[in-house]
């Protein structure tokens, strides 16, 4: 077996042992979904809607489904806009502060318990040894250089379906579904 094909195999094993070791949830059993809605609506007081639709790439039925459930459950509320009464401004609850803030420390002590067998200098370089490998799968897959935040490029846009027969090609040509 080759040096590559050992980090392939380290990085399986890795995440292998990733899914079997169980998240810190304490007695919050939300779905990943809701921790990642209470985030960004922690780190974006008074966010929009349509922004939050975009931020969590959600269409607006689901988003709206999830902030129903999380109105009623007292962890966030919507505010209309009084200038423009179409667009709802959405914040936490005091309790669903109180439950994100719980919510974190819990993934924090996990996130530490995970990694107990790593110095600080060695978590540094793991991190910078995954995005280099990152960015060049990136690279590799695309084509071309890998996006400056880190993340996947996003699927680009093609004409909506105009009666029946095959889905037009994205504007490269590439037929392919996101």
């Amino acid at each position: 077996m080759t040096d590559s094909e050992k980090v392939i195999l380290s990085i399986l094993k890795l995440g292998r042992a990733m899914r079997r070791c169980p998240p810190e949830h304490g007695e919050f059993r939300f779905p990943p979904a809701v921790g990642r809605l209470l985030a960004c609506v922690h780190e974006n007081r008074g966010i929009s809607g349509r922004e939050l639709c975009e931020l969590l790439d959600l269409r607006p039925s689901s988003l709206s489904e999830m902030l129903v459930r999380g109105e009623a459950e007292g962890l966030l509320t919507r505010t209309p806009d009084p200038e423009d009464r179409r667009v709802q401004h959405i914040a936490l609850t005091e309790k669903g502060e109180n439950i994100f803030d719980e919510m974190a420390r819990l993934r924090e002590e996990g996130a530490e318990k995970k990694t107990a067998c790593f110095t600080e200098e060695e978590k540094a370089e793991f991190c910078r040894l995954c995005d280099k490998l990152s960015s060049h799968l990136e690279e590799s897959a695309a084509g071309r250089p890998a996006p400056e935040d880190g993340f996947p490029p996003r699927c680009p846009r093609r004409e909506p379906r105009k009666g029946p027969g095959p889905r037009p090609p994205f504007p490269d040509g590439t037929r392919i579904r996101c």
